[in-house]
């Protein structure tokens, strides 16, 4: 009578119980290559100093992150100059340069350029790079305020100190995300252009009905509570 041949498994067993040194060599060998592959992909030690060291797939899969504002810069449209943290700091001996960063969807005005000196110039950010430019990284900024994250974008656009851009990134009309960020950015404006904030201050001539509308709005802001008068946006 022939010997039963072993099946796969069983013959997967006596490999795994004769060559377990083998099979622990390779087992090592996967993980080493998956940290690896890890390690590549959220660059832990990375530290960015210029556009071009952002890798492409934190634009595409818009990778969060962290720095301090050092000082801002009034060209090409207003840039921070942001000392980017990255998640594992290291001692580095190189002289500081630092990453410039322009606010997504914007045209900042003189106003705008003195409120970022006097209230982001200095603080910590959270900025997601959106695309890269020769000489900016445009992103949106975050900042945290009252223990609140407010969008850097979206208060310029209501307080007047900023424009929306006509030429918005092309990503804007592909990403969901951004279009939606692009929304609240031409809400923001809307609010600043009904209120003659800012820039709006000069350029629409404040007229009677609009002098009522307000009298009116400031007298039900003065009576209903703040939570209403937000919702109804007066």
């Amino acid at each position: 009578m022939s010997e039963k041949k072993p099946n796969i498994f069983e013959r997967f067993i006596i490999f795994s119980e004769t060559d377990t040194k083998t099979l622990k060599i390779f087992s090592y060998g996967i993980a080493s290559i998956s940290l690896v592959i890890a390690l590549y992909r959220i660059r832990p030690f990375a530290k960015f100093r210029k556009p071009s060291s952002i890798p492409s797939h934190f634009l595409q899969k818009k990778v969060q992150l962290q720095g301090t504002v050092i000082h801002i810069e009034p060209n090409y449209g207003t840039l921070l100059m942001v000392d980017h943290k990255p998640l594992i700091s290291l001692p580095r001996l190189s002289s500081p340069t630092y990453l410039p960063i322009k606010v997504a969807g914007l045209d900042v005005t003189a106003n705008g350029i003195s409120w970022l000196q006097t209230i982001v110039s200095g603080k910590e950010i959270t900025f997601i790079p959106l695309a890269t430019e020769k000489d900016y990284v445009t992103c949106i900024v975050s900042i945290e305020r009252n223990e609140k994250q407010i969008k850097i974008g979206e208060e310029l656009a209501k307080l007047g100190f900023a424009i929306v851009a006509k030429d918005s990134p092309k990503t804007l009309i592909q990403d969901k995300d951004i279009v939606s960020y692009h929304k609240c950015l031409l809400k923001a404006q809307k609010w600043a252009q009904n209120k003659r904030n800012g820039h709006w201050h000069f350029v629409k001539n404040p007229t009677i009905l609009w002098r009522i509308q307000q009298n009116l709005n400031n007298k039900l802001k003065s009576i209903l509570p703040t939570f209403i008068a937000q919702q109804l946006n007066i």
